[in-house]
């Protein structure tokens, strides 16, 4: 089946291409018996591949539906290129005798719609009413898969958010799924296109203008709220229906105006929801649903107050003693990592010989031919061009053992970073990491994940082409010439990207992706001061299933960075990681590298930037190290938060530590809490000696072994370190 469009082949290359055949023989032939879905673009089967070993869902287009060879063709292509736990599976497809089928992962437990007010027809004994807390975690998954879309380096708009388009697998994951009406490549702020979408979920401002941004997902998600809290679809077509009564955004909202909350909800959970709850609850689905579209909160925005809602209904346990005793993640299995920083000593580099000249190793690792074929190959005369033969005026850093220049490739329309490791070195060290930062970021598409655009390995070089970071580092801002130039609500910012970057690295791939090499060098800046990750030649990817690796490669330059726990039994976890992001908390906090000069009776000592915050954090005297340009202009709440997540981070013990998840959601409330206070009238903060040991802001760490453990508000710190 031809399209006319080239741009479907790389669509083709990342998927399964089945044969009719294959698909008759999983489906029995189109059996009625294992229809589980349909609709005007065709129907679902539940289908059996692999000798019956594997579940799938298989559906097949209506050759006479609306949605034809375009929205199957544009359903490939996005989710060939992108891969997270709250995305549907693309497993493969097939265009055999004409036929449009796509074969997906199996989602046992069917759309968020069949347990809301589909429940109530005929036929559905695989429902259940789902309990408010159900809900609200299935609406948090589906926000963070909607926000991962949007965040990506393609900039994906679903446009067709709606509640059977959220689907739940045997644990009750939401999962977005359909995504043949979706719009790719929109980093702008917006693109205009034909009207598209579902009637009840199309956002007003898109209906009239026909500009689709992203907040046009946020009014659908918003209108997914309200089917969520009242169980009835977004359209009510029965005759004695108001029209007002047929919309249920109209309706939900009017009832909102005329404080009868009460009458909307859902019969099944009354009782169930606390009050506090409720109001933030439709306050998020009601601004989700501005009607100017700046109005509304971004998806990521959403998520954050949903994840509150959850924390202040009960979900995560609250510590009634010490904040210390809070566990955030899952304990800890012992089992074997592949280490990409660490490949087989044996293998024999001295010789390339390929058709592309790409190295034996990669020839060998098929994997890997498929992930270097993602990107661009550059002769080295192209980037000698681009360098002005490695001039030495054009170096932007050194990066290890590589150096980094600035460059302009496409006759000089396009500026890019290109990182060329140093001659005289170990080149089977050099061609690992190499090797591995290829291999990573060909699984990753991430906002906060710096994109690579090409590679050379063109007479022996090894050469890295990235996207230019017009912003250069935190550390550069940390502790360059204009170092204090960067304001605390900037600082915060940058954390939330790179702690979000972090995230997806941690539980937004298919396997656990552990950094490494976490640091300010390796958290680069755009020119929209939006952070990257950058430096993935270190990182290990755990197998399935698995929670640690033993690595006992030293990563230069980190030792300040390192987790102790690490130290002691080369064990590597993502509490790894979270350690080094609490030590990079510390110094965005005190503007101090990892090492401070320290005097006491005339005398200088070195001391460990870790243990200088925690011995001020226990004698009350946090003033002593923030940053003296931060000084006067950090709100006393926001400061609460941000040190108690720092110090959390900072456990001894892996399991002590708060997941990524927790972090971002702890730092985002530290930036509202900032916020807040900018916006309205307030007094300087004195700069006593004392200032944080009153009885409005105590930091002190409760709880652990010597130290003080008097702590205010710990209820309020429970919670927002859950959080």
């Amino acid at each position: 089946m031809s399209t006319g469009d080239g741009g479907n082949q790389s669509g083709r290359e990342f998927c399964h291409r089945y044969s009719l055949a294959q698909i008759q023989r999983a489906t029995h032939n189109f059996d009625d018996a294992l229809l589980i879905g349909k609709g005007g673009f065709g129907k679902v089967y539940k289908g059996f591949m692999n000798y019956g070993d594997t579940v799938v869902a298989i559906k097949r287009l209506n050759t006479e539906s609306k949605q034809g060879a375009q929205e199957f063709w544009s359903e490939i292509k996005t989710l060939s290129m992108l891969r997270h736990p709250h995305l549907v599976t693309l497993i493969g497809y097939s265009d055999d005798c004409e036929e449009m089928i796509l074969v997906y992962e199996y989602m046992a437990n069917g759309t968020l719609a069949d347990h809301l007010y589909k429940i109530l027809g005929k036929g559905n004994s695989n429902t259940h009413h789902l309990t408010w807390k159900e809900r609200l975690q299935i609406c948090i998954n589906a926000a963070r898969g909607l926000d991962y879309l949007h965040n990506t380096e393609q900039g994906v708009i679903h446009r067709d958010v709606k509640t059977t388009n959220i689907l739940l697998d045997e644990n009750w994951v939401a999962k977005i799924a359909d995504f043949g009406l979706s719009k790719m490549g929109t980093t702008q702020t917006h693109v205009s296109t034909d009207v598209k979408g579902t009637f009840g979920y199309l956002d007003p401002e898109y209906y009239l203008t026909r500009r689709l941004t992203k907040k046009s997902d946020v009014y659908a998600f918003g209108v997914v709220l309200f089917e969520v809290l009242c169980a009835r679809p977004p359209v009510d077509m029965r005759d004695d229906n108001s029209e007002e009564e047929r919309s249920l955004p109209l309706w939900a909202q009017q009832c909102i105006k005329k404080g009868m909350l009460d009458q909307i909800i859902d019969p099944y959970l009354r009782g169930q929801i606390p009050p506090k709850c409720l109001k933030l609850f439709v306050k998020v689905a009601n601004k989700c649903l501005h009607k100017h579209p700046q109005g509304r909160p971004t998806m990521a925005e959403v998520e954050g107050r949903l994840k509150h809602i959850l924390v202040s209904y009960g979900n995560i346990p609250k510590c009634t003693k010490s904040v210390s005793k809070v566990i955030m993640g899952c304990a800890c299995i012992p089992a074997h990592g592949i280490v990409l920083a660490m490949m087989s000593k044996n293998h024999n580099i001295s010789r390339y010989g390929s058709e592309n000249e790409f190295p034996r190793q990669l020839r060998r690792d098929p994997f890997k031919v498929t992930a270097a074929r993602l990107y661009r190959r550059f002769k080295l005369a192209q980037i000698q061009a681009a360098t002005n033969n490695f001039h030495e005026n054009l170096v932007i850093g050194d990066v290890g053992y590589s150096r980094v220049y600035r460059g302009l490739i496409d006759r000089g329309n396009t500026e890019v970073a290109i990182r060329r490791w140093k001659e005289g070195k170990s080149r089977e060290r050099n061609l690992d990491q190499f090797t591995a930062e290829i291999q990573v970021q060909s699984q990753l598409r991430h906002h906060h994940i710096i994109p690579l655009a090409g590679y050379c390995n063109d007479k022996h070089e090894l050469i890295l082409v990235y996207e230019y970071m017009v912003n250069k580092s935190l550390h550069h801002h940390l502790y360059g010439p204009n170092r204090g130039s960067l304001p605390w609500e900037k600082r915060l910012e940058i954390c939330i990207g790179a702690a979000r970057g972090l995230q997806y690295l941690h539980t937004g791939t298919k396997q656990t992706i552990i950094h490494h090499n976490l640091k300010p060098t390796s958290i680069l800046l755009d020119d929209n001061w939006a952070a990257k990750l950058s430096s993935l030649e270190f990182s290990i990817v755990l197998p399935t299933n698995g929670s640690t690796a033993t690595c006992s490669t030293y990563v230069a330059g980190n030792v300040g960075y390192m987790d102790p726990e690490y130290l002691a039994s080369s064990k590597l976890t993502i509490k790894t990681d979270v350690y080094s992001f609490g030590v990079i908390l510390l110094e965005v906090l005190c503007g101090r590298k990892t090492m401070v000069i320290t005097r006491d009776e005339g005398h200088e000592a070195e001391v460990n930037l870790v243990h200088w915050f925690t011995t001020n954090v226990q004698m009350g005297t946090i003033d002593r190290i923030i940053d003296p340009v931060l000084v006067d202009t950090i709100a006393p709440e926001c400061l609460k938060e941000y040190v108690m997540i720092s110090e959390t981070c900072l456990r001894g013990e892996g399991i002590e530590r708060p997941s990524m998840d927790a972090v971002v959601g702890s730092l985002w409330c530290a930036l509202q809490l900032q916020e807040a206070w900018l916006n309205k009238p307030h007094e300087a903060i004195p700069r006593s000696h004392n200032q944080f040991s009153d009885g409005s802001v105590i930091v002190d760490i409760p709880g652990k072994r010597g130290s003080i453990t008097s702590l205010e508000d710990s209820t309020y710190l429970s919670g927002n370190l859950a959080r």
